[in-house]
């Protein structure tokens, strides 16, 4: 079984990733952990200086926790850092052309440097994912 968790480091993504660990020492599933930096690169031109380097650094944070509990329990894992203003359709994307079998998140993330709530990532990703989807709370 293929497993895609996404993440970006808040509370419900990393319980998504506890789920998915669990998952591979239970099933012996392949897990890839993706992160999506939250900006359009075509507005790169006009961002703020440093604001686009930020939101990177925070996608990285977010896959390194991740990569640190399966390295803990030695189980292997991928990680993939994209970029994107429509994080869902990046997820989406993903589990189609790597031909997973089933999507993990957190019911609440950020978005960019705030909060958003269950109703935008989430909600999209279940909607239009290809495979199955668990929704962590």
């Amino acid at each position: 079984m293929k497993v895609l968790v996404a993440t970006d480091g808040s509370e419900y993504a990393m319980k998504a990733v506890r789920r998915a660990l669990e998952i591979a020492e239970h099933e012996g599933a392949e897990v890839t952990v993706i992160s999506v930096a939250f900006y359009s690169r075509e507005d790169l031109k006009d961002m703020p200086p440093g604001v686009r380097e930020k939101l990177e650094a925070l996608a990285v944070e977010a896959l390194a926790s991740a990569k640190a509990l399966f390295d803990a329990k030695g189980i292997p894992v991928k990680t993939i850092l994209e970029a994107g203003l429509v994080p869902a359709n990046i997820i989406i994307r993903t589990a189609e052309e790597g031909g997973f079998d089933r999507i993990l998140l957190g019911s609440m993330g950020f978005g960019g440097l705030k909060r958003i709530f269950l109703g935008s990532t989430a909600a999209k990703v279940v909607a239009n994912a290809p495979c199955s989807v668990t929704v962590i709370r």
